[in-house]
């Protein structure tokens, strides 16, 4: 017992003893030119210890070490890359015999890192991967060829050595990220991370939090997870992944956020579950999610399989005050291409529902591929509020009032309403579209149904492209108001002033249910063939209707004109010359014609049309005249016919009767001129001249040849005629 109570005395002595020598004999400051050099040669960087390094003693054997930096090149704002107060570091002695590296916990206190990235894209971490100067081929010439056997020998029976490290803990560091080149500054504080013993296939715990500001979104964030590190001490497992974030600037307030991930390795499937609410601007939102998610071997691709989003939002300027949208998806990315891919999309916005594909690739210019479908797509239900909110639909006059009367200075509708205008503040805002030229986007829409401006289409297919700041419907074909339509366009937006083309073809379409639903007006009817070919400067209220140019050709068959029955107005203007009152048969105030076919020409804020021409079987109508896109305003004459006798009409077949159209586009008024009507048709003033002599003489007898009622007579006849 004495023996072996002496052999423990000796070898607490000896240790002691060498603890001893060690300090005595030992001054790790001596090594500091010697790490600063291999620092050098490795990283082409100067290491500065500015502190000392010491002897620990308690818990175990180890290192201090003080303030230390690794410093920049010339030319970054701050003059250290890395820099920290103080640092720990301990190793187990006796495990060093038998070629293991046991290294106690390492601690990091107040450490900091610098990473700026100049305007021209050089950054401080560019040559921290420079080697070592090569060896020149002539010392490699004069190097030995071969190494003695015996020290062969040694180097093949050296042991591995292996390492573990009892943790590290990294307290009251932070980062600097600055970006010149983009714009972009990170900055974090308060970054603490510890990591509990880390050693080869055995799993261990980590834990962070941290808080900082990334482009003025000031956020913190902490979590833990389990680790295990394969032989190699390259990440190979996680399980129990824990992180919460919250965050906010002057537009966002993520309250909460928490994503969980259950086990991950590569090329295996994990389970990713997430939660958030918050605000984005003055939307509210709670999110949750799920999915499946493998990542793999080689790092590259990244799939997720069965994305499911449920987003329950609120908000002013949604399209309603609240909303169920909900998404579903395969998606996958690949960290080579930069490339991600979304299929088997789906999403449902409330009743709205879209599916189909989608890819991203992550260039300096986005480049964005999509093929959407959906059975009804009603735009005019997504809207902003303020735009959708419902609105009394104007009262339009489908017949004149029974007692207007055709002279030249009554008319047969309310006095002329003013069109609505837009305030004009608005009327001449530009919208900003300057985010068309960062991106390339190309792809297909597909509706069974669709709703656009109240109009009804069906069999939508629709083709567009978005590229360098222009964007191109190559294509829009659907099936309208028992008919079809054709269009196409193009919208630059590199000028200062965006311009636009326009094509347009209407084929066999049922006129009055469109104007029905699209302006609330019912006045004209009939099949429709309608081109269009227009272009224009500008997209501001007031630059749409002053600066659109181009021409629509308008072609309708079979059908009639509402609010007017031009025959009974002749009619009536017949019976009134003989002192007549044709009688109210209530017949529907409609005007029939076989065709009907109009050139408007566009320019300078108005539609002007020189050759209107409506036929039918009794009457033939030819007219020209302007409309007012600004204020909405109509002046038309109408030059009518009769070509056909029957039904009291015989006597003024061939007679060309002229109309007046005026008012606005809501509200119609019809003239009859009767001036224009007698100077054209010199028959009609005699006939007017002899009813009128005819009817001085049952007045005034034989008096009625005297001068003075002569003169009277042929008063009235010039300010009938003239």
């Amino acid at each position: 017992m004495k023996k072996l109570l002496y052999v423990l005395l000796g070898i607490i002595i000896v240790v002691v003893l060498g603890i001893v020598a060690l300090v005595t004999l030992v001054n790790p400051n001596q090594f500091k030119p010697v790490i600063a050099e291999q620092v050098k040669e490795q990283t082409g960087r100067d290491l500065v210890i500015s502190g000392d390094i010491g002897w620990r003693f308690f818990p175990t054997l180890g290192l201090n070490v003080g303030e230390t930096a690794l410093k920049n090149p010339q030319g970054f704002a701050q003059p250290n890359l890395i820099q920290f107060k103080q640092a720990e570091l301990s190793v187990a002695v006796l495990p060093l015999l038998s070629h293991k590296l046991d290294i106690g916990t390492v601690s990091l206190d107040g450490a900091h890192v610098f990473v700026q990235t100049l305007k021209d894209g050089r950054s401080n971490l560019d040559d921290l991967t420079k080697q070592s100067t090569p060896t020149s081929p002539q010392e490699s010439t004069a190097a030995p060829a071969s190494k003695p056997a015996k020290e062969t020998a040694s180097k093949a029976a050296e042991k591995p050595w292996q390492v573990s490290l009892a943790g590290v803990k990294l307290l009251n560091a932070s980062v600097d990220v600055v970006n010149e080149k983009t714009g972009s500054n990170i900055a974090l504080n308060k970054v603490n991370f510890t990591l509990d013993t880390l050693a080869p296939n055995i799993w261990t715990k980590a834990q962070f939090d941290m808080a900082g500001v990334a482009n003025g979104l000031q956020f913190t964030t902490q979590g833990s997870t389990e680790l295990n590190l394969s032989a190699s001490y390259k990440l190979c497992e996680l399980k129990d992944l824990q992180l919460s974030l919250t965050a906010k600037d002057a537009k966002t307030d993520i309250k909460h956020a928490q994503i969980n991930v259950d086990h991950f390795k590569f090329g295996e499937w994990a389970t990713l579950t997430l939660q958030a609410e918050g605000k984005l601007s003055d939307i509210a939102f709670a999110t949750k999610g799920q999915t499946q998610l493998t990542l793999s071997s080689d790092q590259n691709i990244l799939t997720l399989e069965n994305l499911s989003l449920e987003n329950s939002l609120s908000g002013k300027t949604l399209p309603r005050p609240n909303m169920q949208v909900n998404l579903k998806t395969n998606a996958s990315y690949d960290v080579a291409t930069k490339t991600a891919t979304l299929s088997k999309f789906s999403a449902n916005a409330d009743e709205l529902a879209v599916s189909g594909n989608a890819s991203f690739v992550n260039h300096d210019v986005p480049v964005i591929r999509f093929n959407f479908s959906s059975d009804k797509i009603d735009l005019d239900r997504w809207m902003t509020a303020e735009t959708s909110a419902p609105t009394e639909k104007k009262k339009v006059p489908e017949t004149a009032p029974n007692n207007a009367a055709p002279a030249t200075s009554s008319s047969v509708a309310p006095a002329k309403a003013k069109a609505p205008t837009a305030p004009a503040n608005t009327a001449n805002h530009e919208p900003d579209l300057s985010a068309l030229k960062g991106i390339d986007v190309a792809g297909t829409v597909s509706a069974k149904q669709f709703v656009v401006a109240h109009a009804h289409l069906s069999d939508v297919q629709l083709a567009l492209s978005i590229k360098n700041g222009i964007a191109e419907l190559s294509h829009l074909n659907a099936k309208l108001y028992q008919g079809t339509i054709a269009a196409s366009g193009k919208l630059n937006v590199n000028t200062p002033l965006a311009t636009y083309q326009f094509r347009n073809q209407i084929n066999g379409v049922e006129i009055q249910p469109l104007l029905e639903d699209i302006a609330d007006n019912k006045q004209l009817a009939g099949r429709a063939n309608i081109t269009t070919n227009l272009s224009g400067t500008g997209l501001s209220a007031a630059h749409l209707r002053n600066g659109v140019v181009g021409t629509i050709d308008v072609k309708l068959t079979d059908g009639a004109v509402y609010g007017v029955n031009i025959s009974e107005m002749i009619r009536s203007a017949k019976a009134r010359l003989k002192g007549k009152k044709l009688a109210d048969d209530q017949k529907e105030k409609k005007t029939d014609f076989s065709s009907l076919t109009a050139l408007l020409k566009l320019g300078q804020g108005k539609a002007t049309v020189d050759n209107l021409h409506l036929a039918s079987p009794l009457i033939d109508i030819n007219g020209r005249g302007v409309t007012d896109l600004n204020n909405e305003s109509m002046d038309f004459s109408v030059d009518t016919a009769i070509v056909a006798s029957g039904k009291g009409l015989d006597e003024l077949k061939g007679i060309t009767v002229p109309i007046k159209i005026k008012g606005t586009w809501q509200a119609p008024t019809y003239q009859l001129d009767l001036k224009n009507l007698f100077k054209q048709n010199s028959e009609l003033e005699q006939k007017a001249k002899k009813e009128l002599n005819r009817g001085l003489e049952k007045l005034f007898g034989d008096k009625a040849k005297d001068e003075k009622i002569k003169n009277v007579a042929d008063q009235l006849l010039k300010g009938l005629f003239n």
